[in-house]
């Protein structure tokens, strides 16, 4: 009986079976429609739902994680629901995990937890910012009050530097003090900028030098020394200090006829015009193309300009430019060696052919020392030198193109003024010196000297030009009368000096 089976027992299976076909039979799981329906939410929304579900979240936050904290629960609730403005941001803390330090009140910077999980993400949590408060969490009148007060200093100190800055460029309340300032070439913006605060001229360095790059003024200032006034402005101190100013400092300076250029040189330095090395340097180094009487003469000497620096009476700067310096000299000889002047070459050419055919000489020869205007002036200057005073002259220049006409008889020129200036000036010749080997020398030197020996005046290039029609070829001093006794022989120029010299 113990193995008869229990056809009474259902089948072992059976229970499965009738379950997964009541499965089959319903319909697919979904929102229970009677229930939406009990609590009025048959028409709700997705975002509606979704409020409901954050409700009970927060719920569930405040009971099951915050149930014993001290803090009451809706100041957690709020405070926490408020920091996050996406859901997704947010998540909970677990129980390994200690919350983020609390943050200063009013902060508004972004506080990171520290994860225990390496891998799991970091989140940032930004509390609410009390409202209220403005600037380093003060009340907004104390705040707007001090950006006030900030305001109002800030916009007085730059009125005030405004004010400062406009009155030194305007030469604001100033009293009257005319003040000399000098310039060099070798001064720049800065150095001129430091003589004017050094002079009070002006107050602020930088300001200037930003005026003087704007105005460009290193183009406008020249050299000179210019008389200014405490009362100019920053424009007025540089067109005042321009080539053309009015305010510039002019001084006159006689040039004596007859002035070496080593004297002229030195006496425009004494007179503060220009030093002699800054003149010395532009003759040598400068072409004066302009001067065409220049034309074909020796350059690139310091003194290849001797002859040529017209003696007169000149109005020049104080500090003035080289370049000012002989300009002036160089025109005013050419105004007066003029074109009706240099005609009178070929008139003397003429005369002095007919000497030489008189003396015997060929046309061949003739041709070949015809005179130049440079040969002109050589002589000019040793008219000049060599004459007691101008009404002399005539008589003077007659000698040495007589002695020029028959250099058979008469080879040198003998004159004793290229003997000195061949010697740099020495006034007390010895015999010795006499003999001395230079191109100047016209006691070794057949005719005319190497070049001027001075520069002649007017009365002494018209007697060059012009000169007397004597048969004189000797002259001698006599410091009696303070002139010249002239001959025609050797024996007669003997005897006149014999009888001076009792």
């Amino acid at each position: 009986m113990e193995n008869e089976k229990n056809t009474n027992l259902p089948d072992d299976n059976a229970w499965l079976d009738e379950l997964l076909g009541a499965v089959e039979e319903k319909a697919e799981l979904g929102v229970d429609e009677a229930a939406m329906a009990a609590h009025d939410m048959s028409n709700i929304s997705d975002r509606e739902l979704e409020e409901i579900m954050r409700e009970a979240l927060a719920e569930t936050f405040q009971e099951d994680i915050y149930a014993d904290a001290e803090i009451p629960i809706p100041t957690l609730v709020d405070e926490y629901s408020d920091a996050y403005s996406d859901d997704s941001d947010m998540r909970f803390l677990e129980d390994d995990e200690q919350p983020a330090e609390q943050l200063e009140e009013g902060s508004e910077e972004l506080i990171e937890e520290e994860p225990v999980d390496p891998n799991r993400p970091v989140r940032k949590v930004r509390p609410k910012a009390k409202k209220g408060y403005g600037l380093f969490g003060l009340p907004h009148i104390i705040s707007t009050a001090i950006w006030l007060v900030l305001a109002i200093t800030i916009g007085i100190s730059l009125g005030r530097l405004l004010w400062v800055c406009a009155a030194d460029v305007l030469a604001f309340g100033r009293e009257s003090q005319e003040i000399a300032i000098t310039i060099t070439e070798d001064d720049t913006v800065d150095s001129v900028t430091d003589k004017l605060y050094d002079a009070g001229l002006i107050q602020y360095k930088e300001l200037f030098k930003l005026y003087a790059a704007l105005a460009k003024a290193d183009q406008k200032i020249s050299a000179g020394t210019y008389t200014l006034n405490t009362q100019y402005d920053y424009h007025a101190l540089v067109n005042g200090m321009s080539a053309s100013s009015s305010y510039r400092e002019t001084v006159k300076v006689k040039i004596p006829e007859g002035y070496t250029c080593a004297q002229i040189y030195a006496l425009l330095e004494s007179k503060g015009v220009c030093s002699v090395e800054t003149l010395e340097n532009y003759a040598s180094t400068s072409e004066f193309a302009s001067y065409d009487f220049l034309e074909g003469m020796p350059r690139g000497t310091k003194y290849c300009l001797e002859g040529f620096l017209f003696p007169d009476i000149y109005e020049f700067y104080t500090n003035d430019t080289p370049q000012r310096i002989f300009d002036k000299l160089l025109s005013r000889f050419g105004n007066q060696f003029d074109e009706e002047l240099r005609a009178h070459i070929d008139t003397l050419n003429e005369k002095m052919a007919a000497k030489l055919r008189k003396n015997g000489y060929g046309q061949s020869y003739i041709e070949e020392h015809k005179l130049t205007m440079y040969d002109v002036v050589t002589m000019a200057s040793i008219v000049q030198k060599e004459s007691a005073h101008s009404g002399e002259n005539y008589e003077i220049a007659s000698v040495f193109y007589n002695r020029l006409a028959n250099p058979n008889s008469f080879p040198f020129l003998n004159s004793d003024a290229t003997v000195v200036y061949a010697h740099g000036g020495k006034q007390d010749l010895t015999a010795d010196d006499y003999k001395l080997d230079s191109p100047y020398n016209t006691y070794v030197v057949k005719g005319l000297p190497a070049g001027p020996i001075a520069n002649p005046g007017l009365s002494a290039i018209m007697a060059s030009l012009s000169p007397a029609d004597t048969n004189y070829h000797y002259f001698v001093l006599d410091p009696s009368i303070g002139e010249h006794l002239f001959s025609a022989t050797y024996k007669e120029h003997q005897d006149k000096v014999e009888a001076l010299r009792k």
